[in-house]
């Protein structure tokens, strides 16, 4: 689907509805048991921008990437795992594995 200069495949379109439902679970209070609502936000968010801004990325590497980085957040702070994510994400590109 395009919309405008961006095209939304199926994985954006699960990561647009995970940020819809996770502004809404921060909006009304619903608890989230063991996440952090702003820091899963922050990092589907910015999971979305990356993988929206480049749609060549391997999907099982990203998808990797991705689990790592939500699971990180039931230990760090959210600095810590964005600096995470990104290293990793500049790594794999340098690597060409994503």
């Amino acid at each position: 689907m395009y919309l405008g200069p961006f095209y939304f495949d199926t994985k954006e379109i699960f990561l647009i509805l995970a940020t819809i439902l996770l502004g809404l679970a921060s909006f009304f209070g619903w608890p989230l048991w063991w996440f952090d609502r702003r820091a899963l936000l922050t990092l589907v968010i910015l999971l979305l921008i990356t993988k929206g801004l480049l749609p060549s990325i391997h999907n099982e590497a990203f998808f990797i990437l991705a689990i790592v980085a939500i699971f990180l957040t039931l230990y760090l702070p959210i600095f810590q795992v964005v600096l995470f994510y990104f290293i990793s994400f500049l790594v794999f590109r340098l690597l060409k594995v994503i």
